[in-house]
């Protein structure tokens, strides 16, 4: 068996299961220009996958990466939908559009892969605390209404990029949308966005296991995307120290990984068909440490309220 680990990038992954990309589909969201969700779908370009599904919420923003997949491989159908990850009516709009398309008629892999982090208290038009709506709800929405198409493929997987972040604290998910903001601290909504990605992943093996989906979350790495620039000086300390135990600056250069090594986890998580048992993958190997991933964030009860909680908020209920 091939082994993976810590210096390994997305390619390495790719070429090792060329059968389990050849004439797939795939779906990634976020896929910006030099990040992690872009080195993604050049990876899977190497070994000629059928159809790259994209999407982000503007085409001439991501131009450039669709151009980039086709110089790597022409061949290569790649569909860029335009969505709005904090929107839930523009993910709905996302899925339906891709369930009448008669071209996609299995998806074989989708990558939740866009992300964010913010500072200050930020309530979507919907009004969904910003963080948890682009970080869980927008892929617990997209992943529930594309299930009719993972699961007509031999081998479907689920990927949510999730992060050590969710170590900061466990969420209650009591007032996930902070409507009562005063009690608001940024790297807590961002602990509760990434834990959420977690128990997500243990809520559809649980639901969907026997059907053949597996769903891993993962821990990327550290990584220069530029996603921590316009977080507080602060906030960065208090959670790096939290997290790590390490300042933000040693935190954030230590093992530093580029994308396309920050890619090479999820892929893994993809592609490799012969996982152990697990919901947490870190340098492209599952784990259940509870000084990687926390106890909470594995448990089915947990995992349970989260998905209640991700129904309510999306107004609609997912059945098996």
């Amino acid at each position: 068996m091939v082994q993976f680990g810590q210096t390994t990038v997305g390619r390495e992954v790719v070429a090792a299961f060329p059968e389990n990309v050849k004439d797939k589909t795939f779906l990634i969201t976020g896929p910006s220009p030099n990040g992690m969700g872009s080195a993604t779908a050049c990876a899977l370009a190497t070994e000629s996958p059928h159809t790259l599904i994209l999407l982000a919420r503007s085409k001439a923003k991501y131009q450039s990466v669709i151009d980039k997949i086709h110089e790597i491989n022409a061949a290569v159908n790649v569909k860029f939908i335009e969505t709005d990850l904090a929107s839930l009516a523009s993910v709905r709009k996302a899925a339906e559009t891709i369930l009448a398309d008669k071209d996609i008629t299995t998806i074989d892999a989708i990558f939740n892969n866009a992300g964010v982090i913010t500072n200050e208290l930020d309530h979507t038009p919907e009004g969904f605390e910003s963080q948890f709506v682009i970080n869980h709800l927008s892929h617990f929405l997209l992943t529930n209404m594309l299930m009719p198409r993972l699961l007509t493929s031999t081998m479907p997987r689920v990927v949510n990029i999730s992060s050590l972040g969710h170590k900061y604290s466990e969420p209650t998910f009591e007032d996930p949308h902070y409507r009562n903001d005063d009690k608001y601290n940024p790297a807590d909504a961002y602990a509760q966005s990434k834990g959420a990605q977690i128990l997500f992943s243990v809520a559809l093996n649980k639901r969907f296991g026997s059907k053949g989906l597996r769903s891993f979350a993962v821990q990327p790495g550290n990584m220069d995307t530029g996603l921590y620039n316009h977080m507080n000086a602060e906030v960065l300390t208090d959670m790096a120290l939290k997290i790590t135990g390490l300042s933000s600056e040693e935190a954030q250069s230590s093992l530093m990984k580029t994308s396309e090594g920050g890619c090479s986890t999820g892929i893994t998580a993809a592609l490799s068909p012969d996982l152990p048992d697990g919901v947490f993958m870190d340098h492209c190997q599952v784990t259940k440490d509870h000084e990687i991933v926390r106890a909470w964030a594995q448990d089915p009860e947990k995992a349970e309220m989260c998905w209640k909680v991700s129904e309510e908020a999306t107004g609609q209920k997912f059945q098996v």
